[in-house]
C-alpha cells in the first residue's frame, strides 16, 4: 500500500510537470496568428514575450518564501489550474498591453508551478531515498510536445485561437483535477537547507558561477527560446509557407529536443563534453546558416528540426561543469546555472524583438544563433 501510494504520488506530480511544459508550449504555435490579429509590429511583440519573463521573475521570488510554510502539493494543484484555465484569455487580448498582461499573468503561474513542483520532487526525494526529478523534467518535455502538436493538429483543421486554447485548458484543468488529491494530500515537506541550496539561489549573497558556464548556459537556452519564440514567424511570415507549416516546424523542434536530451547521456558517456560542444557549435550554424541561404520554408523547418536534434545536451553540460566548479556547494551552483539561463531562456527572445524591427527577422534569427554558437565554442576551453 505504501510502495502504491508513493508511485501514485509521483504519478501526479508528473502531471504537473507535463502541464507544465504544455501550456506556453500551445501558445508559441500561435504567435503569428495573434501578432496578425492585433497587428503587432516585431517590438511590440518583443514587449509581450517579455511579459512571460517580467510575471515569472517576482513569483519565483514570493514562491520561495511561501513554501518555507506551506506544503508544495496544494501549491502545485492551486497553481496548474489556475495556469491551464487562464490560457484562454490570451484569445481575448485586444491590443500590446492587454496580450503582455496576460502573458506575466502566465509567467507568474509558471513561475510558481516550476518552484512548487521541483520542491516537491526534492520533498519526495528526501522522504523515501528514490530519485525521481529526471523522470518528472521528462513530463515536462513531453508536455511541450504534446502542446506544439495540438498547436499542429489545430491549425490543420482550421481551429481558431480561442477554440484551440479552450479545448487546451479544459484537457489540462480535467488532468489536474484527477491529480489533485494525492498532491493535496502530501504529507511530508522538504528540508529547508535543500530547497534553499537546490531552488533559491536568488537568496545566496555571492554568485560564484564561473563565466564560461554561465555563457554556455545563455547560449544554449537563448537558441531554444529563438526557435521556440520567433521560428513559426520567420517561416511564415518571412519564407512565404502557411500557418501550418509553422506550428509543425515548432512541433518538429520539440520532438528533436526530448530525443537529443534523452540521448544525451549516453552521449556523454561516449564522448568528452569538449568534443560534443564543439560538434553542436559546428552544427547548428552551419544548419541555420543553410537554411537561411536556401530561403525555403520546407529547407529552414528541417533545418530547425536538425538544430534541435543536435542542441539538447548543452543545458545539461553547463548544469553538470556547474556542479563539479565548487563540489561542496553543487546544489547552490545548479540553481544559479540554471536561473541565469532561464532569464536567458524567457528574457532573450523579446530583447530579439526590437533589433529584428530594425534589421529583420532572418538577419537577426541567423545572427543571434551564430553568436551563441560562439559562445558554446567558447565554453569548450572549460573542463571535460
Amino acid at each position: 500500500m505504501y510502495l502504491t501510494r508513493n508511485r501514485s504520488f509521483v504519478a501526479c506530480l508528473w502531471v504537473a510537470f507535463f502541464v507544465n511544459g504544455a501550456v506556453l508550449s500551445s501558445w508559441a504555435p500561435r504567435i503569428p496568428e495573434v501578432k496578425y490579429l492585433l497587428g503587432l509590429s516585431d517590438s511590440e511583440l518583443g514587449i509581450a514575450l517579455f511579459g512571460v519573463a517580467a510575471g515569472s521573475v517576482p513569483a519565483l521570488l514570493l514562491t520561495a518564501r511561501v513554501l518555507d510554510r506551506v506544503r508544495s502539493g496544494p501549491v502545485c494543484v492551486a497553481t496548474a489550474l489556475l495556469f491551464s484555465a487562464s490560457l484562454p484569455l490570451i484569445s481575448v487580448a485586444d491590443g500590446v498591453w492587454q496580450l503582455t498582461g496576460v502573458l506575466m499573468a502566465l509567467g507568474a503561474a509558471s513561475g510558481v508551478l516550476d518552484i512548487a513542483m521541483n520542491t516537491a520532487g526534492i520533498a519526495y526525494q528526501q522522504h523515501t531515498g528514490h530519485r525521481v526529478l529526471s523522470r518528472l523534467h521528462g513530463g515536462y518535455s513531453l508536455g511541450v510536445l504534446a502542446g506544439a502538436l495540438g498547436g499542429v493538429a489545430a491549425t490543420h483543421v482550421g481551429a481558431t485561437a480561442t477554440e484551440h486554447f479552450l479545448v487546451v485548458a479544459i484537457l489540462l484543468v480535467t488532468l489536474t483535477l484527477m491529480s489533485a488529491p494525492m498532491l493535496w494530500s502530501q504529507p511530508w515537506r522538504p528540508d529547508a537547507r535543500e530547497v534553499s541550496g537546490a531552488l533559491v539561489t536568488v537568496r545566496s549573497r555571492r554568485f560564484g558561477l564561473p563565466m564560461t558556464i554561465a555563457v554556455l548556459a545563455v547560449s544554449g537556452l537563448l537558441i531554444e527560446g529563438l526557435v521556440t519564440d520567433w521560428s513559426a514567424l520567420l517561416i511564415t511570415r518571412d519564407l512565404g509557407a502557411p500557418t501550418s507549416l509553422g506550428a509543425i516546424t515548432l512541433a518538429l523542434f520539440s520532438l528533436a529536443m526530448f530525443i537529443s536530451r534523452s540521448a544525451g547521456d549516453a552521449v556523454l558517456n561516449r564522448f568528452s563534453e569538449r568534443k560534443v560542444l564543439t560538434t553542436v557549435a559546428v552544427a547548428v550554424v552551419c544548419l541555420v546558416l543553410l537554411g537561411s541561404v536556401a530561403a525555403e520554408p520546407v529547407a529552414m523547418a528541417a533545418a530547425v528540426g536538425l538544430i534541435g536534434l543536435v542542441l539538447g545536451p548543452v543545458f545539461p553540460v553547463a548544469v553538470s561543469r556547474a556542479s563539479r566548479s565548487a563540489p561542496g556547494r553543487a546544489a547552490a551552483m545548479t540553481a544559479q546555472v540554471s536561473a541565469v539561463g532561464y532569464f536567458a531562456y524567457l528574457g532573450g527572445p523579446p530583447v530579439i524583438g526590437f533589433v529584428a524591427d530594425v534589421v529583420g527577422l532572418p538577419l537577426t534569427f541567423v545572427t543571434t544563433v551564430a553568436l551563441s554558437c560562439v559562445g558554446i565554442a567558447l565554453a569548450c576551453r572549460g573542463p571535460g
